[in-house]
C-alpha cells in the first residue's frame, strides 16, 4: 500500500516558510507538561494565586454593564475606552498620547511579531543580547532578520561590545535596524542593566 502525501503544495509556499521551525517555546512547553518536571522556564502564571471569586464578580459586572458586546471583537488597536484610560496613566509619567497612538496586544509575543512585521525586511540586522528571549528570536527569524548577539555580564549589556558591533557593521557598509535589549530582569539571564549603562547605551 502506497503512502499518502498530506501536503502536495510545498512548492507553492512562500520562500520565508521554508526557514520556519517549531518554536523553541512550544518544544519547552511539551517538556514542561510532563508530570515529573517542575519547569521554571515556561512563564506560566501560578493559577492557584488567581483571585477567581473576584474575577467572577468582575466578569458578571462587565456583562451586566456592557452586555454581549463584551464577548465580541474590538477594533484592531484594542478597546477605545481602554486606550483612552491608558493615556491618562501615561500622562502621570509625563507622556502625552492619544488613543490613536496606542496599540493593545494580547501579550509580549504579539507585540514582538508586530515589531518584526513593521520594521524588518529580509536580511536586516538586529543586535540583541546573547542569550536572549527565544520568543523574540522566533519573531525576528520569521521576518528573515540576521540576529547578531552582543556580550553581557552581571550588569547587563556591555556598551563596549555594542560599540564594537556597530563599528564592524559600519566597516561592512551596513547598519543595524535596531537593538533589542531586555534591561530589567533579562530573559533568560535574569540580570538587570545598571543605570550608568542604560545612559551610555542611549
Amino acid at each position: 500500500m502506497s503512502g499518502t502525501t498530506l501536503d502536495d503544495y510545498t512548492g507553492r509556499y512562500a520562500s520565508r516558510v521554508h526557514g520556519m521551525a517549531q518554536s523553541e517555546i512550544r518544544a519547552l512547553f511539551s517538556v514542561a507538561a510532563r508530570p515529573e518536571v517542575v519547569s521554571l522556564a515556561g512563564g506560566n502564571p501560578y493559577t492557584a494565586a488567581l483571585p477567581m471569586d473576584e474575577l467572577g464578580e468582575m466578569f458578571t459586572r462587565l456583562l451586566s454593564q456592557v452586555g454581549a458586546e463584551a464577548l465580541g471583537y474590538c477594533p484592531g488597536q484594542g478597546s477605545v475606552a481602554l486606550r483612552e484610560a491608558l493615556c491618562g496613566v501615561l500622562q502621570l509619567s509625563g507622556i502625552r498620547a492619544s488613543a490613536d497612538d496606542l496599540v493593545l496586544t494580547t501579550g509580549a509575543q504579539q507585540g514582538l511579531d508586530l515589531l518584526a512585521r513593521t520594521f524588518l525586511d529580509p536580511g536586516d540586522i538586529v543586535l540583541a543580547e546573547g542569550p536572549t528571549y527565544v520568543g523574540a528570536l522566533g519573531a525576528f527569524q520569521a521576518a528573515q532578520a540576521d540576529v547578531r548577539h552582543l556580550p553581557m555580564d552581571d550588569d547587563g549589556l556591555i556598551p563596549a561590545g555594542l560599540e564594537e558591533s556597530l563599528a564592524a557593521l559600519e566597516r561592512e557598509g551596513r547598519r543595524a535596524k535596531f537593538l533589542y535589549t531586555i534591561p530589567t530582569y533579562q530573559n533568560p539571564a535574569g540580570v538587570t542593566m545598571t543605570e550608568e549603562r542604560r545612559e551610555e547605551i542611549l
